[in-house]
């Protein structure tokens, strides 16, 4: 039986005496904060294409990606783009820079990338093979064994760049390609006479990882390595992962069935899948993989870890999601320690522009990479013949029920009297994270929370002391008449602004940005062209202002913006 899911009201009240108090905002007096934003227009880019990949280099020039174009437009914009922006210094961006202008939806403006200033540069279309450093080509997804490409993407996503000189005119940028298989590529790159120049090219070895999935917007450790995440949106419906039968999910059986081809025909295990990866070793002729399982498994957006290298905030892209921490025992070691999720409480308001919501950590369990991959390989050798209808292969929701009553000492269901957990160890917390945060009562209402980010300088030294989060769809369970979250819709979207403690603990979240007005009924661009819609990856300058790229198709064109806190 299924009462885990059933429960969360119960499982909430009992969890009230478990939750970490973080000390909340009791002065809130809900402000419109987002009244007085000031966003501009910093670039356009062309039909059908998402802006992804926002990094910035140590000489303030701006990397991002063209993902999925419109397979009509012409010139080669068609084709995916991985580039950067150049000749400016975003770092020093005047605040009065006037904005790009909208293109005309049908002028030769909309089929291309414009900026505010300098100019775009592309460094590589997906397909280029870089005189046979790639030689599949940029974006292809190659097998495990290097033998065979098994698709080509046109997903570039996170880029990562690990600069080899102190101005930051020579590096290696990385970029994520999101798709089913994932995968990595490299370019080790090289600034002359302000043009950017690819030396070599190569693809990520993910074989000693069993591969990856969906890899989606990172960041950079203080520590020097890329983090990239699987966006793994079947995370909490590992059910359906041995059903041939499924074709409507993200992943569906067919992209289990291009994951089985990398393997080189072994059906995979889906707690592989779902994870933080970090890349070390990067500047090494072969960089080293490692996923992290502590880090959970859902459909990770991106971490961004704290000054004290220890501390780990979590999005998780989708609908009916949560909001989580890790800290680690050790700090720049990610290998072992302690999840949390994050439970709302909302403010005595409805208006989503203006509520803004406290929250507390309720522990889900502690672990390391080790034990968890030991547990996950108790899953191997399941497939397609494993599968039974209207059944799991897997960890069951009767067993996250019953590994949740045993960690709270409480009857979840109300009929059974409290089970014993069917582990000795916390592998639910890890394997099936989403599922333990809500039996553990943390809410689980987010919606399509994507990018989070610091300026890391500034908060370790407190002057920038806050994070930025953007959520692109303020729909769904946020905005429905039961749970935590009660707000109203905003299809175009919320960044919103976390204030750090000083021990980089948040306790509370308020909305800065908020995008539209929306019009439903437009032919164009249903979310205003004046003000963000959807905004996905974000970037902290050094300055306290935040880069915002898109992810929208209510914009004709989608954008980058910058948002000036200060309002000018």
């Amino acid at each position: 039986m299924n009462m885990m899911l059933n429960k969360k009201a119960l499982a909430v009240a009992i969890a009230a005496a478990t939750l970490a108090a973080c000390g909340g905002n009791d002065s809130n007096d809900n402000a419109d904060s987002t009244a007085g934003a000031k966003v501009t227009r910093l670039a356009t880019i062309p039909k059908g294409a998402e802006l992804t990949g926002i990094e910035v280099s140590p000489n303030g020039e701006v990397f991002f990606n063209i993902q999925h174009p419109s397979d009509t437009l012409p010139n080669g914009e068609d084709k995916a783009a991985v580039g950067a922006w150049i000749g400016v210094d975003i770092q020093n961006l005047p605040t009065d820079l006037e904005p790009v202008s909208v293109p005309d939806p049908d002028s030769v403006d909309a089929m291309t990338t414009r900026v505010a200033t300098g100019r775009y540069q592309v460094l590589g279309r997906e397909g280029a093979t870089f005189a046979g450093g790639l030689p599949f080509g940029l974006g292809h997804i190659v097998s495990g064994d290097g033998s065979s490409s098994i698709k080509q993407s046109n997903n570039p996503d996170f880029n990562a760049f690990i600069a080899t000189d102190e101005e930051g005119n020579s590096g290696y940028l990385f970029t994520a390609w999101e798709d089913r298989p994932g995968g990595m590529s490299r370019m080790e790159l090289s600034k002359v006479d302000e043009e950017w120049f690819v030396n070599s090219a190569m693809d990520i070895d993910f074989s000693g990882v069993k591969g990856t999935m969906i890899n989606c917007f990172g960041s950079v450790s203080p520590w020097g390595t890329p983090l990239t995440s699987e966006e793994n949106y079947e995370a909490e419906n590992t059910a359906h992962w041995n059903d041939s039968s499924y074709s409507g999910g993200y992943p569906s059986y067919g992209d289990v069935q291009k994951i089985q081809d990398y393997l080189g025909g072994t059906f995979p295990n889906p707690y592989d899948y779902g994870y933080i990866v970090e890349i070390t070793n990067p500047t090494d002729a072969a960089p080293v993989p490692v996923k992290h399982f502590t880090l959970g498994r859902v459909a990770h957006e991106n971490p961004i870890i704290m000054p004290d290298e220890k501390t780990v905030y979590l999005t998780d892209d989708g609908g009916n999601k949560g909001f989580y921490k890790f800290v680690a025992d050790t700090a720049g070691d990610l290998s072992s320690g302690t999840m949390y999720a994050a439970k709302a409480t909302q403010d005595d308001e409805t208006d989503s522009s203006i509520a803004g919501f406290d929250l507390e950590w309720i522990e889900l369990g502690s672990s390391t990479n080790a034990a968890l991959e030991a547990a996950i390989d108790e899953y191997d050798g399941i497939d397609e013949s494993d599968f039974v209808t209207d059944a799991n292969s897997y960890i069951t929701d009767q067993q996250i029920n019953d590994w949740a009553e045993s960690k709270l000492g409480q009857d979840l269901d109300g009929m059974n009297g409290i089970a014993a957990s069917p582990f000795t160890d916390d592998r639910v917390a890890f394997l099936e994270t989403l599922k333990a945060a809500e039996a553990l009562g943390a809410t689980v209402e987010f919606n399509k929370m994507e990018g989070i980010n610091i300026n890391y300088a500034g908060a370790k030294d407190g002057t920038i002391p806050y994070m930025y989060v953007g959520l692109t769809d303020i729909t769904g369970a946020m905005t429905d008449d039961t749970g935590d979250i009660q707000v109203s819709k905003n299809a175009c979207g919320i960044m919103y602004r976390l204030p750090l403690e000083a021990d980089y603990d948040v306790s509370r979240m308020d909305p800065v940005v908020a995008g539209g007005p929306y019009d439903s009924t437009a032919t164009g661009s249903q979310c205003s062209d004046d003000n963000v819609s959807r905004p996905d990856n974000v970037y902290v300058l050094n300055d306290g202002r935040v880069l915002m790229g898109e992810d929208t198709s209510k914009h004709v064109n989608n954008m980058l913006w910058i948002y000036n806190p200060e309002g000018e």
